[in-house]
Order: C-alpha cells, then sequence, then structure tokens
C-alpha cells in the first residue's frame, strides 16, 4: 500500500496510457524518450515491475508544471491584490520596546562584595 494519494485524480474511469500515447497527447517532439528520463519528477502510476503509466490527469499535471507564463501574462491571469492602507505614525510592534530602552535591572556595583 502506498503511502501517497492521488489527490490531482479526479478521473471517473481511469484510462491509464503508455510512455507512447503520454508522450502523443503532450505532444513532446522528443516522444516517450522525455517522460522515461524524466520518469522521477513526474505524476504517474506504477504497478509492481510494470512500466509506468498515466492518466489524463497525470498529464494535466505535466502541463502545468511546464507552462511558461511571461509576468505580463501572469499579471492579467492573477492581478496583484491591492495592499491595505498602513499607518506608518505607530511602530509596527509597540509591545515590543526599542533595543536602546534596555537598561540593566539594577545598578552596577562601585566596589567589591564583602566577603
Amino acid at each position: 500500500m502506498s503511502a501517497f494519494t492521488r489527490e490531482h485524480c479526479t478521473c471517473v474511469v481511469v484510462q491509464n496510457l503508455s510512455y507512447d500515447q503520454a508522450a502523443e497527447a503532450l505532444n513532446l517532439s522528443y516522444g516517450a524518450k522525455w517522460l522515461q528520463d524524466n520518469l522521477a519528477k513526474l505524476p504517474h502510476q506504477k504497478f509492481g515491475k510494470n512500466r509506468a503509466v498515466f492518466c489524463h490527469c497525470d498529464l494535466r499535471v505535466i502541463q502545468a508544471m511546464y507552462a511558461v507564463l511571461p509576468p505580463e501574462a501572469a499579471k492579467v491571469i492573477s492581478p496583484p491584490a491591492e495592499a491595505p492602507e498602513q499607518n506608518t505614525d505607530q511602530p509596527k510592534h509597540p509591545a515590543v520596546p526599542a533595543y536602546a530602552a534596555a537598561r540593566p535591572s539594577q545598578g552596577r556595583r562601585r566596589q567589591a562584595a564583602g566577603v
């Protein structure tokens, strides 16, 4: 039993794809070789000593992993949230005193302690 779950998988009926079928679905120019070389970094299924297989959900994750978004496109897809106004008059941490205000709890002894 595996300790990993396939939370990304939303398939109702899982259709397992071989290396060649997955490479064709992803339109890879190198074909199945790229999938085999990068298998440790890619989501896949492995049953015993059989070869690894991919479902369509695995292919969607692989596409998302290697999607290239220029900064301009990223701004259009998810614009930055407006920052709330901050009051600069008050310090960030008013409960923490400034380091310069730290003083010893007792004064220094000016003479050696009498023994």
